[in-house]
């Protein structure tokens, strides 16, 4: 994920339409994570439109859009998770949600889980990703990513 500084493109048209293609092709699935993550439809669609709003701004200085976009997604989820004191409803305000919806156990499982390991879960079953991929995004080595995860890892 590198952004080049003040980097100009000779056709702003051609770059808007870049821009453009590249926000309806990911919005619907980065919204769907985001929401499930912050469990909020409208957290999820804030967090997503924040990020899509400053990437435009720098978006000639973007060399790689999608990790660039799955990562600040999931940095501002964490943010918001960081200030909010998860409820007791929150499995109440998940099926109220918009978001159609895997069985409550489902969702009983992700509201125990830490963030990281919710995130990975997301990620790679909801959201498609790779190891490689959900590991760019966290901020992690694969390693890392595989560790924290794993079930031998975890207490009985």
């Amino acid at each position: 994920m590198q952004v080049r500084p003040n980097s100009v493109a000779s056709d702003d048209n051609v770059s808007d339409d870049g821009f453009a293609a590249f926000y309806r092709r990911e919005l619907d699935g980065q919204v769907r994570r985001a929401s499930l993550l912050l469990g909020s439809d409208e957290a999820g669609n804030d967090v997503v439109h924040d990020v899509f709003t400053r990437m435009y701004e720098r978006w000639h200085g973007i060399d790689e859009p999608g990790p660039y976009l799955n990562r600040a997604v999931l940095n501002g989820c964490r943010d918001i998770g960081r200030r909010r004191v998860v409820a007791a409803d929150a499995h109440l305000r998940l099926r109220a949600s918009a978001t159609p919806e895997p069985d409550d156990v489902m969702f009983d499982v992700l509201d125990h889980l830490p963030f990281n390991q919710r995130a990975a879960v997301i990620l790679r079953f909801y959201g498609r990703m790779t190891e490689n991929e959900i590991a760019e995004a966290g901020g992690c080595c694969p390693q890392q990513l595989r560790s924290s995860c794993s079930p031998s890892e975890r207490s009985p």
